[in-house]
C-alpha cells in the first residue's frame, strides 16, 4: 500500500516540479516577464482582498503601477493591522497568537487551513507568519528543485522517490520560529522523497556527533557558528562525514557566512557549501550557489530591493542600508515592500553564472552577525548560542526589541523593550528565558539579569546589535577566567 500512495504523491507533485525547476534558466526577459506576471496577480489579490493594502493602494493603477511607487511596509505596520493586512477575514491576530500559544499546535492547520510560524525576533519585534498550504510546499519544492544536489536533475522527483535525501538539520529545539515550523509543516505528499534528521544545537556535541555518524546524512543543514563547532569535529576525528562519503552538500542558513568559515567548512567536510538567504517571511527567497558561494535570487517567487535608508536603490557591488521584500507566493498575507534591517551586497556578475543559473546573484549579507557567548560549564569552556534567550523571548508577544549583552564569566544582561501600547513584564521575561535556561540542564549556571528599556540603542551602523559579548573571548581555561574576571571588576572599581 506504502509503495501505491507514494505513487499518487509523484504524480501530485509532478506539475509543481515543472513549474519550478525551470525557470532558473530562463532568459533575463522571461524570467522579467513571469516576475511581473506574478507581481501584477498579488497586487491584485491584495488591493480586493486586503482592507490594509486597499488604504495604501489609493491612487494607484496596480495593473501598470510600478512596484517603486508604492509604499513600504514595517514589522510595526504589519503587526498593529495585522486583521486588515490579511487577505482572509477568518484570520485574527487574537486567534494566531492564542493558537501559538499551545505548543502542541506545532505542525497542524489553524482554522484547518494555514501554516502558522513566527519570526525569531532575532532583529527586534517577532511576526507572525500565515500561509497556505500550497505556499509551504513552494517552500519545499524550491529548495529540492534549485538548492540540493541531484544525481539527475531532469527528474529530481524520481531522482528522490527512488533514493528519499537523508538530510540532517542542526537547529533549535521544536517551536513556531521558521525553520523548526516549516519541517513541522512538511507536506505529507513530500514525505516520501526525504528524510529527516533532527538536531538540536543546544545538545551535547558528542551527541550530535555519534548521531550523525550513525545517520550519514547526504544533506547538513546549520548555523555557521554550529556548522563551524562540527568542521572541527571532523577535523578532530571525531565526526567521519567525509569518510563515508554520503555527504553531498553542506547548507548555511539564519548567520553570515564569512569566506574563511565557508572554506574552512568545505575543507573539513570535502563537500560545497551552499549559502542560503532565508527568512520566515519568504523562505522561498534564494537558493544557495555552488559556484563560489553567495546565493541566487527566486526571483520568480521574490522580488528583493536592495536600498540606502531613504529607500533608494542601490547600484550592484555596493551595500545598502535595508532590503525591501515583495513574496510572490504568499496571497495569505501579502509582504510587499516590506522593511527588513539585513546589509545585502548584490553581485555585479551579468549574465549566466557558473552553476547554470540566469537568477541574480547576491554577493554577501551582513547584519545577522552575533557576538559568541562561553560559559565556563563546571570547569569547560563552551559556546552558548545566543538562541537559548530568544527561545524564551519567543513566547513574549508584547516584545518589540530586545538585546542579550555577556558581561562576565556566566554573567548575561537581557535588554528588552515594548511594543507601543503594550506592557512588558519584566518577570515573565525573565521566567520564560528561565525556562529555556531549564530545558536545556543549565538550571542554576548562569545569571541573568533583564532590564527593561524604552529603546535599544543603536550602533553607528543604525542597527541594533542584537547580541553582544561585552567580557570578550574565552580563556584557555578555567583559571584564567577567574583571573581575568577579577582583574576586570578591579579596573571597573568593584573588585
Amino acid at each position: 500500500m506504502r509503495e501505491v500512495s507514494d505513487f499518487i504523491s509523484f504524480l501530485q507533485l509532478i506539475p509543481l516540479v515543472q513549474e519550478l525547476k525551470t525557470p532558473r534558466r530562463y532568459s533575463p526577459e522571461r524570467l522579467q516577464a513571469l516576475q511581473t506576471k506574478r507581481l501584477r496577480k498579488l497586487l491584485a489579490h491584495a488591493g480586493q482582498n486586503s482592507p490594509f493594502y486597499q488604504k495604501r493602494f489609493l491612487g494607484h493603477d496596480l495593473g501598470t503601477c510600478r512596484l517603486a511607487d508604492l509604499p513600504t511596509v514595517t514589522k510595526a505596520d504589519m503587526m498593529e493591522n495585522f486583521d486588515d493586512l490579511v487577505t482572509d477575514r477568518s484570520i485574527t491576530r487574537t486567534g494566531v497568537e492564542r493558537f501559538i500559544a499551545e505548543p502542541s499546535n506545532l505542525g497542524t492547520f489553524y482554522l484547518n487551513r494555514f501554516a502558522i510560524c513566527h519570526t525569531s525576533g532575532s532583529q527586534g519585534q517577532p511576526v507572525l507568519i500565515v500561509q497556505e498550504p500550497r505556499a509551504m510546499m513552494t517552500n519545499f519544492v524550491a529548495q529540492i528543485t534549485r538548492g540540493m544536489k541531484l544525481s539527475n536533475e531532469r527528474t529530481p522527483h524520481l531522482d528522490r522517490l527512488l533514493n528519499p535525501a537523508r538530510v540532517a538539520i542542526l537547529t533549535q529545539r521544536p517551536g513556531f520560529y521558521p525553520s523548526a515550523a516549516a519541517f513541522s509543516y512538511l507536506p505529507k505528499i513530500l514525505r516520501p522523497f526525504i528524510n529527516i534528521l533532527r538536531l538540536s544545537v543546544f545538545d551535547p556535541v558528542a551527541d550530535n556527533v555519534a548521531k550523525l555518524n550513525d545517520y550519514g546524512p547526504e544533506f547538513l543543514t546549520g548555523y555557521s557558528s554550529s556548522l563551524e563547532v562540527l568542521a572541527r569535529e571532523e577535523e578532530q576525528g571525531r565526526l567521519k562525514l567525509q569518510a563515508s562519503g554520503r555527504l553531498k552538500q553542506i547548507n548555511n542558513i539564519s548567520e553570515p557566512l564569512p569566506e574563511a568559515t565557508r572554506q574552512r567548512i568545505r575543507s573539513a567536510f570535502g563537500a560545497n557549501v551552499y549559502d542560503q538567504y532565508a527568512m520566515g517571511e519568504c523562505m522561498a527567497l534564494s537558493s544557495g550557489c555552488p559556484a563560489g558561494g553567495g546565493s541566487h535570487i527566486n526571483s520568480d517567487l521574490s522580488i528583493l530591493e536592495v536600498v540606502d535608508k531613504n529607500n533608494n536603490p542601490v547600484p550592484a557591488g555596493q551595500p545598502g542600508s535595508k532590503v525591501l521584500l515583495t513574496n510572490l507566493y504568499n496571497l495569505a498575507q501579502p509582504f510587499i515592500r516590506y522593511e527588513i534591517d539585513d546589509i545585502v551586497t548584490m553581485s555585479t556578475e551579468t549574465g549566466v553564472c557558473s552553476c547554470k543559473s540566469s537568477f541574480p546573484k547576491i554577493k554577501s549579507i551582513e547584519g545577522r552577525g552575533k557576538d559568541k557567548f562561553w560559559i565556563d560549564d563546571c570547569g569547560t569552556i563552551r559556546d552558548l548560542p545566543a538562541y537559548l534567550f530568544l527561545t524564551g523571548m519567543h513566547h513574549c508577544l508584547e516584545l518589540s526589541e530586545h538585546q542579550v549583552l555577556q558581561t562576565g564569566v556566566n554573567k548575561f544582561v537581557i535588554r528588552a523593550s515594548p511594543q507601543p501600547g503594550k506592557i512588558l513584564s519584566k518577570d515573565r521575561l525573565r521566567y520564560l528565558v528561565g525556562q529555556s535556561i531549564d530545558a536545556e540542564g543549565l538550571t542554576g549556571l548562569l545569571q541573568y539579569d533583564v532590564e527593561l528599556v524604552d529603546q535599544i540603542p543603536r550602533g553607528p551602523s543604525g542597527k541594533v546589535a542584537r547580541s553582544q559579548n561585552l567580557y570578550g573571548p574565552p580563556p584557555a581555561g578555567p583559571a584564567a577566567a577567574s583571573i581575568r574576571l577579577s582583574a576586570r571588576n578591579s579596573v571597573n572599581g568593584s573588585g
